[in-house]
């Protein structure tokens, strides 16, 4: 027997996500008559603990997971600890029309994975792209399967890396500030201090989310006049964003601004939702954006390492750095999405391009709108992937094409094989986030994990 459960977050599009849903279990009905349907999208605790219930009364030998839309890992983590059998994840793809990016589920695959193979559980996944006889495939092969999913290091098969030539590398120990905690279910965010002190010799700040608020409250508001009138030289639609919500937006950066001068903060991670939305009263993307404009990076969703990737490139590079998710690849197309709601600095957007706008999700500003520029990249991580610290760095080129989804997006190619690259990576455990910026110092980031003693894989 074959149990199949739906996850699903409220501020992505439900309805969109049904009906993605509907569709795909009619294929897998069709396919087996030994799949037993949990009906409910799992959207919160209780819905999750009714399905807890539902699969003790039924004794299935493996699980089809369909991430509807994105979500934290807080609930298949405990499922799998429960149930301890094979999980088959499947995602959704969306068109990259330049609207909202509705589902995100692949991001929420990513997410999933890394917190598993953390507890030393190994999945598989696949990407519904409507090409149904591969999809039915791909399930037949999961469902004649007696065992579980072996460990096997992707990273080791990925990597590519010659023997390193070391050069001297001037590393400046960063000071991070956190504000704010990570996101209940964001396994991905996790750092542990000592090692980032004895690795790094790395200081940590730790600020509450009411600190940030009540400096930013405290902006004058010719300050914040003066910011508009400069940002709206190079922001279209400026003048349409509801102005009160915009303010907010821009004492958060002046708030930033300020905690980073006082403190001497040389990175930020910052736990972005949903308090900034529902306390302070509009998005932290945009002035965090002009932060990592000023090489002065800001993490979203408190991501400490991710926070400290971006950084060292700050360092390496002298240029910004930017925190993306991947949430989309094409095999035919042989390219990957990186995307973020609105975090990307303006030096990084196609010329004549940027526009304001809104929170896909949450519906307030201030965010960046645009696709990113064309030219080659630098990706890195500094990874807690298998829960051992190491280095994950790549080449890639963002090729020239219009904005996938609302918010910053760039379509991404990692050489030959980009598909194969991005499967093999989020079997690795990779975190949610990646990191990037634009120039070639792949070589460096190579020498500093020799120098550092870190292990580096290099794809």
């Amino acid at each position: 027997m074959i149990g199949c459960l739906s996850l699903a977050r409220e501020t992505f599009d439900i309805e969109f996500a049904k009906k993605k849903l509907v569709k795909t279990k009619k294929i897998l009905k069709k396919l087996n008559k030994n799949i037993r349907f949990f009906d409910d999208l799992i959207t919160n605790d209780k819905i999750g603990g009714d399905a807890v219930n539902f699969f003790n009364k039924i004794n299935c030998s493996r699980f089809i997971v369909i991430q509807s839309t994105f979500t934290d890992a807080k609930f298949i983590s405990s499922f799998i600890k429960k149930f301890k059998k094979p999980i088959l994840f499947v995602s959704f793809k969306e068109k990259r029309a330049g609207g909202r990016l509705r589902l995100n589920s692949l991001c929420g695959i990513n997410l999933a994975l890394h917190a598993l193979i953390k507890n030393k559980f190994y999945s598989n996944f696949i990407i519904y792209s409507n090409n149904e006889e591969a999809f039915t495939k791909e399930i037949l092969k999961f469902a004649q399967n007696k065992t579980f999913f072996k460990k096997i290091n992707y990273l080791k098969k990925l990597s590519n890396s010659k023997k390193i030539q070391k050069h001297s590398i001037e590393f400046k120990q960063p000071k991070i500030g956190i504000i704010g905690e990570r996101p209940e279910g964001f396994d991905t965010c996790d750092f542990n201090s000592k090692e980032l002190k004895t690795k790094f010799n790395a200081k940590l700040a730790n600020f509450n989310l009411e600190k940030l608020f009540d400096i930013a409250s405290n902006i004058e508001k010719k300050t914040i006049n003066l910011t508009k009138k400069n940002i709206s030289n190079n922001l279209k639609n400026l003048n349409k964003l509801n102005q009160k919500e915009l303010n907010k937006s821009i004492s958060l950066f002046h708030g930033l601004e300020k905690l980073h001068e006082k403190e001497k903060i040389d990175a930020f991670a910052v736990r972005c939702w949903p308090e900034m939305f529902t306390e302070y009263g509009c998005a932290s993307c945009g002035p965090m954006a002009m932060m990592n404009e000023k090489k002065i990076s800001a993490a979203c969703e408190a991501d400490v390492l991710g926070s400290l990737s971006c950084n060292i490139l700050n360092q390496l590079n002298n240029k910004p750095a930017l925190l993306v998710d991947i949430v989309d690849v094409d095999e035919r197309d042989n390219t990957t999405v990186f995307w973020h709601c609105g975090l990307a600095p303006l030096s990084m957007a196609e010329k004549n391009s940027p526009s304001a706008t809104v929170h896909s999700n949450r519906r307030k500003p201030l965010l960046h709108n645009f696709a990113l520029k064309a030219g080659k990249i630098t990706i890195f991580r500094v990874s807690k992937s298998e829960n051992k610290l190491k280095f994950i760095v790549m080449k890639g080129k963002v090729l020239k094409r219009k904005n996938s989804f609302s918010g910053t997006s760039g379509v991404v190619s990692l050489g030959p094989n980009t598909f194969k690259k991005i499967n093999n990576l989020f079997l690795s455990g990779l975190e949610h986030h990646v990191c990037f910026t634009y120039g070639d110092v792949f070589e460096d980031v190579k020498s500093l994990g020799k120098q550092l003693r870190i292990p580096t894989y290099t794809i």
